[in-house]
């Protein structure tokens, strides 16, 4: 299945002219602002771009053919200096009192190869409300380009890394969303006071948007609660970095002091799930929350999403040993998960 963004041309990719709505030769072109940059981020994410564009009398003394192939002509040289390829260009040359099937907002022109398209991940991004409506008669999401909202605002949202997964056992009912290019916003609920807080410390410093609501048996204890949340986190966090391709997937030396204590964390995007765990409390409970589920919390979470973490805390003070570790852990997410360039971080070709 194919991963496309099907894109406008005039006012989309080009400037439009305001009194003919059409480029009547090369002096007339002019790409719009960050088009460059955003097609690149988005066939870097692995997203076909395929034209669709509406030509109203093409073929005519008032519209050209020759004239509408020496525009694309040369929008294709210049996109193919920045190594940026369309693999389809697709042109409906009606005027829309002809009643065509080809003219946005009908899909004629993509019906041949609909059933290659994955829906669920394709686009299209356009500057009429007509580009909007072919998206939604095609069933994929459309995007407008307006004044405020344009080519980088656009690419933002649509290549963020989000997931989101339920998960219910006997013990515990969990609902988890994760948006990894968030801005620290949270919204933590899992009964337990002090383990909202520590979650609410991860999407902070490792600037996610989290949203986790759990309800568990906690008339029997707080380990499946804990557990389970970590589990599902985690399932969730290897879900919304989807291929990995161009994460950093490193991040060490994360040193995080609170007051006496000093949290060290690091982690390895590795698929290959592991946990070292170096830190003694000197109570039972921080808050409502036991002090030995801080380590199994943070196993339970490398196993479901497949990394290895190293983690060593000292200190005297439990409360700022467990907070400082958990910032820390927010950081490393961070780190680890941006993405630095277009490759897979590994000599094995895959994480």
């Amino acid at each position: 299945m194919k991963k496309v963004a099907f894109l406008d041309r005039d006012g989309t990719l080009i400037w439009e002219p305001e009194d003919t709505k059409q480029v009547n030769g090369l002096e007339q072109l002019v790409l719009i602002k960050g088009v460059i940059s955003a097609l690149k981020r988005l066939q870097n994410a692995g997203f076909e771009l395929i034209v669709v564009s509406n030509q109203d009398g093409l073929g005519t003394p008032e519209n050209t053919a020759e004239n509408y192939e020496l525009v694309n002509k040369k929008l294709k040289e210049i996109f193919a200096s920045e190594e940026i390829y369309f693999s389809n260009w697709l042109t409906c040359p009606h005027y829309k009192s002809e009643n065509c099937e080809c003219r946005k907002p009908k899909i004629g022109l993509v019906k041949p190869f609909e059933n290659e398209i994955d829906k669920a991940k394709s686009v299209m991004i356009g500057d009429r409300d007509t580009d909007i409506e072919f998206a939604k008669n095609l069933g994929i999401k459309g995007y407008k380009i307006t004044e405020n909202y344009g080519w980088k605002e656009i690419v933002d949202e649509i290549l963020q890394r989000k997931a989101s997964i339920k998960r219910e056992t006997k013990e515990t009912k969990i609902e988890v969303g994760l948006n990894i290019d968030g801005s620290g916003k949270s919204d933590i609920n899992t009964g337990l006071n002090f383990f909202n807080h520590m979650l609410e410390q991860v999407a902070k410093h490792g600037k996610f948007d989290l949203k986790i609501d759990c309800k568990g048996d906690l008339k029997v204890d707080e380990h499946h609660t804990i557990e389970d949340v970590a589990l599902a986190f985690g399932e969730c966090f290897v879900q919304a970095l989807g291929s990995k391709i161009g994460i950093a997937r490193f991040a060490s030396e994360r040193f995080v002091p609170m007051d006496e204590s000093l949290a060290y964390v690091a982690i390895d995007v590795s698929g290959r799930p592991f946990c070292i765990f170096d830190a003694k409390f000197e109570r039972e409970y921080c808050g409502d929350m036991p002090t030995e589920m801080v380590e199994h919390f943070f196993q339970s979470f490398a196993v479901a999403s497949k990394i290895s973490l190293n983690i060593k805390i000292e200190g005297r003070n439990t409360h700022h040993k467990i907070e400082s570790c958990f910032k820390a852990f927010g950081k490393v997410l961070y780190d680890a998960s941006r993405v630095v360039d277009n490759n897979i971080s590994s000599t094995k070709g895959v994480l």
